[in-house]
């Protein structure tokens, strides 16, 4: 087995591989100066990798990516060693966030109006004049009350005539009790119908929520802003109402024919390519998109400014970046900025070393070739074994 040169080690870049996905996995060790694998580990369990780490007497930097268990065995293994988190893995992260964002934000396919913003004053009808779709035990249940209504007005008519309550019960086909209750001027029969409309608590402010979904608002921020305002109804209503004045406008919008089919993937594609190399998406369109949600291009500005501190080493924005965007109030983008947090001291060592994860990713690929090929017959130290003369070999060649 060869033995590598530990003293001459000062750099490595580490990653995991699988014996088993999702069952068991080892480590992988690469010197970032020579490029070579230079050992593996059959663990990733912190304690394995630190004591693994302490084994190099001369080792200053460790590169990784966002692992919380490669965090800590660094850790453990001494405060002289520098981490440096992955860059790649870091924008990954950050474009992934918004991309769930996008999609939760965005129908797969959606409208865009040739004219402006949705929001812009156009009679598109009220929502408080428009009745909520019934669900099923609601539609049952006004139908029944409807049965009944038909009887309390025979009843009432039968009553006008002069007939007796026992008369009336007996051509009816109901009891005298009934009869008598359905005779009485207070009883509303359209009283007992389920409630077909928003409470009336949030009407007041029906306008301020349209106005705040035009800029792209969140529920989360809508319900923030309404309830400084004096709202003290219920989150769920705030919802409900957003979420069917958004549905009504785009009817009206499909209806009208007055714009453009929007493919949200196009959007996507932005996360990670400028306009002009999406095929799909002009400047133009893209310009009304933001216009019409101002959310998006914040999103968007968001990530172009991540990368743009992250490659252009510009360490001293990336805090005022984290505050910015988490003024945005948007889960994803928030909960990525806790886990950078988490991690600021590997973050910023990213953002000034020149150090990175490619040549642990690159080896992984390797070893996943010679593990194939050797599938049904390698051992962890046969697998090793065959993996390290392979670099070895390569060195002398």
């Amino acid at each position: 087995m060869p033995v590598p040169e530990k003293e001459a080690v000062t750099k490595v870049c580490i990653d995991d591989f699988a014996f088993r996905k999702r069952k068991t996995y080892g480590t992988i060790m690469v010197d970032i100066d020579t490029h070579r694998i230079i050992d593996l580990l059959a663990s990733r369990e912190s304690a394995d990798v630190a004591e693994w780490l302490k084994s190099y007497p001369n080792l200053e930097v460790v590169s990784r990516d966002g692992s919380v268990s490669y965090k800590s065995a660094i850790e453990q293994a001494g405060s002289h060693l520098q981490q440096v988190s992955d860059r790649f893995h870091l924008v990954k992260g950050l474009t992934d966030a918004a991309k769930k964002f996008l999609s939760r934000l965005l129908a797969a396919n959606f409208t865009l109006p040739t004219e402006a913003s949705h929001y812009d004053g156009k009679p598109t009808g009220d929502y408080w004049d428009k009745p909520v779709k019934e669900d099923a035990p609601a539609a049952e249940h006004n139908a029944n009350v409807k049965k009944k209504m038909k009887t309390v007005e025979q009843v009432r008519e039968f009553g006008k005539q002069g007939l007796s309550k026992s008369e009336i019960a007996r051509i009816v086909g109901i009891n005298r009790v009934t009869v008598a209750k359905y005779l009485k001027d207070d009883f509303n029969p359209s009283s007992t119908y389920y409630n077909t409309t928003i409470p009336s608590k949030i009407k007041p402010y029906s306008q301020e929520i349209k106005n705040m979904l035009s800029e792209g608002k969140t529920f989360k921020q809508i319900s923030a802003v309404i309830r400084e305002r004096g709202y003290d109804g219920a989150d769920g209503t705030i919802r409900m109402f957003a979420t069917r004045e958004r549905r009504l406008m785009k009817e009206a919008a499909e209806q009208g024919g007055s714009g453009e089919k929007i493919e949200r993937k196009w959007l996507i594609s932005l996360l990670y390519h400028p306009v002009d190399e999406v095929r799909s998406l002009s400047q133009d369109q893209l310009d009304r998109i933001i216009e019409e949600y101002p959310i998006i291009g914040r999103v968007y500005d968001a990530v172009t400014g991540f990368k743009g501190a992250l490659f252009g080493k510009k360490e001293a924005e990336l805090d005022k970046w984290a505050e910015e965007t988490e003024a945005l109030e948007i889960d994803e983008l928030e909960s990525f900025i806790n886990g950078i947090k988490r991690d600021i001291t590997a973050v910023k060592n990213a953002i000034r070393l020149d150090y990175n994860n490619g040549l642990a990713e690159g080896s992984v690929n390797k070893l996943k070739v010679v593990k194939r090929i050797m599938y049904g017959r390698n051992s962890f130290e046969l697998l090793k074994g065959k993996l390290l003369r392979l670099e070895l070999k390569r060195k002398i060649n």
